[in-house]
């Protein structure tokens, strides 16, 4: 797992964990950010510690408190464009 600071952005990941004050935690499940949700990152602010997620039909900014505050695992995607016809054919 990393944290969701350390995401590139476009990559989608789900949330595994979230940590840190009982208001912050709190705040993120009020918002829907629970373990299981897929999340992306759209933005990054210059410094790092705010990002903009893209979840669901939501788009939502967020500081975080702490590097590690939301722990993420990455979601196999397969990329499809791009790729030729041999490789198609292997992956079914």
């Amino acid at each position: 797992m990393l944290g969701l600071e350390l995401v590139p952005i476009g990559v989608p990941v789900r949330i595994a964990s979230l940590s840190g004050s009982p208001e912050f935690v709190e705040r993120m499940e009020e918002l829907g950010l629970v373990p299981g949700t897929v999340v992306t990152v759209v933005r990054r602010a210059p410094l790092g510690k705010t990002l903009q997620l893209h979840y669901g039909s939501t788009l939502l900014a967020i500081r975080l408190p702490a590097p590690g505050a939301i722990s993420v695992e990455v979601i196999e995607v397969r990329r499809i464009v791009g790729q030729n016809i041999e490789e198609l054919a292997a992956a079914f």
